[in-house]
């Protein structure tokens, strides 16, 4: 396989100029990452005076691209649920593949100020601990800062970061990693620079659009989980519709207001625990929520917040919603570590020759837990 991959790149390399216009925009970045475990809880605070030491290779073409790495954790006393009882070990090492885009905040002619947005999969070497549910997990990092011109072919890169590896709830326990790192890097242009690095400006016109999505997602329920081992509480399904409207306000930018219809299986067994009938409705919500955009081509990154409007469980009862701090009756019927809130992160990637489809993946989390991922088909009419 390293042949092919030799012979492959060769002879990419000495084709002739005609044949090279795609191939010469592409540039190599390896980096060394330096990082801080940043704990979200008080009884992981113990984490933070361990480390992470991280090799990546970025591939890139234009403003996109893909990332391969490599961290070592330094991590060792996270606790291990057994049968026999638990145990104490590291969290082992991470192999990550992931897709990235890059832009552009300052670009001057000798120097640029960048952030980019990663996002793809974590394979971990070891699992079943308090910190990681699952061997394969979801990467999620952000960084920004100068890339520097050292020549015609080299640049020299500085960033500082946000990193997070979890599998959003789908097995649990799901702390998740979570890190600040600096990186290092140099990008090599191996034909050098070309304004194909840009993409052409193109026509813009401002644009208003109805949005529809529908998004399915499945979870492990924390209700139950009081240090015995993951695999033993039930999953349950999420659900979310949202209906709003949309504008693309810039060729970058647009945002989006809508009310979102949710319906989550997990209330089913806090009324099991109460010992109180239930009806589905009870799993019902009605929330006002909005997001902002920030497209590269087809593809959008995405974060926003909501706010609850109602919920299911005040159906039969004298309760009523609370407009502030959840009430001993919202904290023992709703799921665990709901807030009278929730933030939504997340990816799309938009099909149809007018873009006017998408398919996408968001977290829809509750200050620093997650309830499950949307799973999600969309529309823009």
């Amino acid at each position: 396989m390293k042949k092919l991959l030799l012979i492959t790149f060769l002879f990419a390399a000495t084709l002739p100029v005609s044949a090279q216009n795609f191939w010469q925009s592409f540039y190599y970045e390896p980096g060394f990452d330096f990082g801080h475990y940043t704990p979200f809880s008080e009884k992981h605070k113990y984490i933070d005076k361990y480390f992470q030491y991280g090799l990546n290779v970025r591939i890139g073409k234009g403003q996109q691209g893909l990332l391969i790495g490599y961290t070592h954790n330094t991590l060792d006393s996270v606790i291990y649920y057994t049968h026999e009882g638990n145990r104490y070990g590291p969290i082992g090492e991470c192999f990550s593949l992931a897709y990235f885009v890059e832009d552009h905040i300052y670009k001057g002619k000798r120097w640029s100020f960048d952030y980019d947005i990663i996002f793809g999969a974590d394979l971990w070497t070891r699992h079943g601990n308090e910190m990681l549910g699952s061997a394969l997990n979801f990467h999620v990092s952000f960084d920004l800062g100068p890339t520097i011109r050292l020549s015609e072919h080299l640049d020299a890169a500085i960033r500082y970061g946000y990193y997070h590896s979890s599998n959003g709830a789908t097995f649990l326990p799901d702390n998740g990693i979570n890190s600040h790192f600096l990186r290092l890097a140099l990008r090599y242009h191996p034909h050098g620079r070309t304004e194909l690095m840009q993409p052409e400006k193109q026509a813009f016109e401002k644009k208003n659009s109805l949005m529809l999505s529908g998004s399915l997602g499945w979870l492990q329920t924390y209700t139950r989980l009081e240090g015995q081992l993951a695999n033993e509480t039930p999953f349950f399904l999420g659900s979310t519709f949202r209906v709003g409207f949309a504008r693309q306000f810039h060729s970058r930018f647009r945002w989006n207001v809508a009310l979102d219809f949710l319906w989550t299986g997990e209330t089913k067994y806090r009324y099991e625990l109460l010992g109180e009938a239930y009806r589905p409705w009870n799993a019902t919500h009605l929330a006002v929520s909005a997001d902002f955009e920030v497209l590269f081509g087809r593809f959008a990154f995405c974060a926003g917040a909501a706010y609850y409007l109602y919920h299911g469980i005040y159906s039969g009862t004298n309760e009523h919603k609370s407009w502030g701090k959840l009430t001993e009756f919202e904290q023992k019927h709703l799921p665990e570590f709901y807030t009278p809130y929730y933030e939504r992160v997340g990816y799309k990637f938009y099909l149809g020759r007018n873009r006017n489809f998408y398919v996408g993946t968001f977290m829809k989390i509750h200050l620093n837990s997650i309830d499950y991922i949307e799973w999600t088909l969309g529309a823009l009419l």
